[in-house]
């Protein structure tokens, strides 16, 4: 019986072949691995995309929510602004449901977004106050505008204990167990956000808060009530502004990291773009 061993040729062709095997298992698990992150890149960009453009439809869609007409629409020297927040409009700067930034990078929308609460005691013979179950979503301060019932809008005064103070009276009677809607100001821009670049939200109370990351992309085209198009912004003032009828919005996302090995002499960055068109469907009868 032969015991020879193996010979050193014998011995580094059998190294020679276990090398490749390696090399084409290792560099298969290297391909799996770049894939799949590529893949969860991709996913986690249009997830974000998604959920950015879908909070943005629902809540510019709701613009005009509350009945936020004026209280005198027949005067012809202002007619339809948002008179009842106060002179310079509310947050002392919206003075329309929509509002388009003049540098066209924003726009910021006034609804009764939210149901806070509703009426204990009604309004008294002045209309100027009523009681409410609770009364801590309000203040005199950034969150001042509410609405009640969804038909009749104001602007908060002063507050003591479940007690609301309004400026001007209610002109419409309101009853026990109405709902109470506070009435914000939201407003959608680009910014950065942990040195990325993101999608902002601002509800004018409690700053910038970042909706999405790596969005580098937004623009919005407003359509108005004759079929007049605007890019970016409305120009003629308020009078064109309450107008608007529907937005576009335009948004693009990108992934969080490059892939250098993305081809097309690109910076190597997938991109997504999503664009969708909200009808004002509150704005319509005004």
């Amino acid at each position: 019986m032969n015991k020879r061993g193996l010979t050193l040729i014998e011995l580094l062709i059998v190294l020679v072949i276990s090398s490749i095997l390696i090399a084409g298992i290792y560099r298969t698990f290297i391909g799996q691995q770049h894939t799949y992150t590529v893949q969860e890149q991709v996913v986690d960009m249009q997830q974000s995309l998604r959920m950015a453009i879908n909070q943005m439809v629902r809540e510019i869609r709701m613009a005009g929510l509350g009945d936020l007409r004026p209280q005198d629409e027949d005067d012809k020297n202002d007619p339809k602004t948002l008179r009842w927040t106060g002179a310079g409009g509310m947050h002392g700067k919206y003075k329309n449901i929509v509002n388009p930034s003049d540098d066209g990078q924003s726009i910021t929308v006034v609804g009764a977004f939210q149901e806070m609460t509703f009426i204990t005691v009604k309004p008294d013979s002045s209309g100027l106050k009523f009681q409410v179950d609770d009364a801590s979503g309000f203040n005199t301060g950034g969150l001042q505008y509410l609405s009640i019932n969804g038909t009749e809008s104001a602007r908060v005064k002063n507050i003591v204990g479940k007690e609301i103070e309004l400026f001007d009276p209610l002109t419409e009677n309101h009853f026990v167990n109405e709902p109470v809607f506070r009435v914000m100001a939201i407003t959608y821009s680009l910014g950065v956000f942990d040195g990325k670049p993101a999608l902002l939200r601002n509800d004018n109370v409690t700053g910038d808060q970042p909706l999405a990351e790596n969005i580098e992309f937004l623009q919005f085209t407003y359509t108005l009530e004759d079929g007049t198009v605007f890019v970016g912004t409305v120009p003629g003032g308020w009078k064109q502004k309450v107008k608007i009828r529907m937005v576009q919005v335009t948004i693009r996302a990108r992934t969080d990291r490059n892939d250098p090995e993305l081809g097309g002499g690109g910076d190597g960055f997938r991109r997504r773009t999503l664009t969708s068109n909200i009808q004002l469907r509150n704005l319509s009868s005004l």
